[in-house]
């Protein structure tokens, strides 16, 4: 699977870092910029039991005093997602957006696969980006962010 992945990467001439390579576990790191801002990305590979795991971290730790308001924010927009969630730290307001899936003999490991969930990892951050800054410091309500960010798009198709 490992090679899989940095193929994928390679294919779509990304940069990252490997930090993490054990016969059991890979992590990488790589940064992308999107539309509406800059992101770090990690990618965990976990050999055993066959799992990836995608993480699009938010560029900025939430403040203390807005995470519950985020929080409800994360909490909308994760309702009836298909695919990956939002979560959030409450101890330090780190925000990603995490998107999983798991490859054994049945289901293999494929660049299809992993870069399609790559790639929804940065979109749905990107989508809900400027949702996210609004709640956090132009102190909007969460309900009326998600329907400004959500408005023209249709974030359960992905």
């Amino acid at each position: 699977m490992k090679n899989t992945i940095e193929q994928a990467l390679q294919s779509q001439e990304l940069k990252y870092q490997v930090l993490e390579d054990t016969t059991s576990r890979m992590v990488i790191r790589l940064g992308m910029g999107m539309p509406n801002g800059r992101f770090d990305v990690y990618i965990d590979v976990r050999s055993e039991p066959g799992q990836v795991l995608i993480f699009t971290v938010f560029p900025a730790l939430i403040p203390e005093n807005q995470r519950m308001r985020v929080a409800e924010f994360i909490t909308r927009a994760n309702y009836g997602l298909i695919i990956g969630n939002f979560e959030m730290d409450f101890n330090d307001g780190e925000l990603r957006y995490k998107a999983t899936y798991f490859y054994d003999d049945t289901f293999p490991a494929s660049q299809t696969t992993f870069l399609k969930s790559l790639y929804t990892c940065f979109h749905m951050m990107d989508r809900y980006l400027p949702g996210v800054m609004a709640v956090t410091y132009a102190n909007m309500l969460p309900m009326v962010a998600i329907q400004q960010v959500e408005k023209n798009s249709n974030p359960r198709d992905n």
